[in-house]
């Protein structure tokens, strides 16, 4: 899985991310998205089943919220035809506070959630 790093702006100032998985498939990351999880729908045999993925988004939204972060949740695509993205995206003005508490976050949180990733955050900090 590889980041693309050229024109992603900076912590300050970010811009859409691109997440390539292969030489042919990926997924667009919004400029503000702090977080994210892929989901596959409600079906029986879903990888990702949306009440579960939504469950975990909101954990990280409350926890943001009790920082006085202000978050929403926004829809993408995905090139696998049969998974969409849900990303956590905040205020520019709150951006940086947000992507560091996230990181954090996602970090205390990974062996209790399974769906939530980070939003290629890492082209910030590295």
């Amino acid at each position: 899985m590889t980041t693309r790093t050229e024109n992603v702006g900076t912590l300050q100032n970010p811009k859409r991310r691109y997440n390539q998985l292969d030489s042919w498939r990926g997924y667009a990351v919004p400029a503000l998205a702090i977080a994210g999880s892929s989901d596959t729908g409600t079906w029986d045999d879903s990888p990702c089943p949306t009440p579960a993925v939504l469950a975990e988004l909101r954990k990280l939204r409350k926890a943001l919220k009790a920082e006085g972060i202000t978050t929403s949740l926004r829809s993408g695509s995905f090139s696998n035809l049969f998974c969409g993205k849900r990303w956590v995206v905040v205020d520019k003005c709150d951006f940086e506070r947000a992507a560091t508490f996230a990181n954090v976050w996602i970090e205390v949180n990974r062996f209790n959630t399974s769906y939530i990733h980070g939003a290629n955050l890492d082209v910030y900090f590295n």
